[in-house]
């Protein structure tokens, strides 16, 4: 377990960096918008990225205890089942921050800002893949294989009709990017968010 930690605690300072540059990247741009419709869309993934800005500020320092203190846990503790939520939400918000980078690689494409936030989605991408096994991994360690429903992706929930689904997000995906598949549909869903 004390790997698990140790590897969030990489992925999430490197999300945090990423999202804080992306952050200043759509600063000008909706401050430049030429209509409300672009404002407010830029303006709306600004925000949800800002709130998990603040959400890992929070996050951070826990799973820095965890692996400075070590992991005498037990899933009888409320607290550790409290960090298990919090960290399977940060799970869906690196698959809400890819979605959104990938947004930004479609109406950017071909500009000086693609190859920036290429390497950002790169990563991203990777760590993402990367979370889904550790929160398995936790899932079955701590709760016998349950696993919050609230941290699940649309495009990976079992039940749910393909006609809501982004293939490149779904769990038998290509490591294609949605912005580059000549079959995109539009429509895209807002996840949910932890429940108390």
């Amino acid at each position: 377990m004390e790997t698990s930690f140790t590897e969030m605690d990489s992925i999430f300072n490197r999300t945090k960096n990423a999202l804080v540059e992306f952050m200043g990247i759509l600063t000008p741009i909706i401050e430049n918008a030429q209509d409300d419709h672009e404002r407010l869309f830029w303006h709306h993934i600004y925000e949800e990225e800002e709130h998990r800005s603040d959400r890992l500020d929070i996050l951070m320092p826990k799973i820095q205890a965890v692996r400075k203190n070590g992991a005498d846990l037990s899933n009888n503790q409320p607290e550790f089942v409290h960090l298990l939520q919090d960290i399977s939400l940060e799970k869906f918000g690196l698959h809400n921050f890819l979605e959104h980078l990938d947004l930004f690689l479609f109406q950017f494409k071909d500009t000086e800002l693609e190859g920036k936030i290429q390497g950002l989605r790169n990563f991203t991408y990777e760590d993402y893949q990367q979370m889904k096994v550790i929160l398995e991994k936790l899932n079955q360690e701590f709760q016998g294989g349950t696993e919050f429903k609230t941290s699940i992706p649309t495009d990976e929930k079992e039940g749910n009709g393909s006609n809501v689904k982004i293939e490149a997000y779904s769990q038998h995906h290509s490591h294609e990017p949605a912005h580059s598949k000549q079959s995109f549909r539009k429509t895209l869903t807002v996840g949910s968010l932890k429940q108390k």
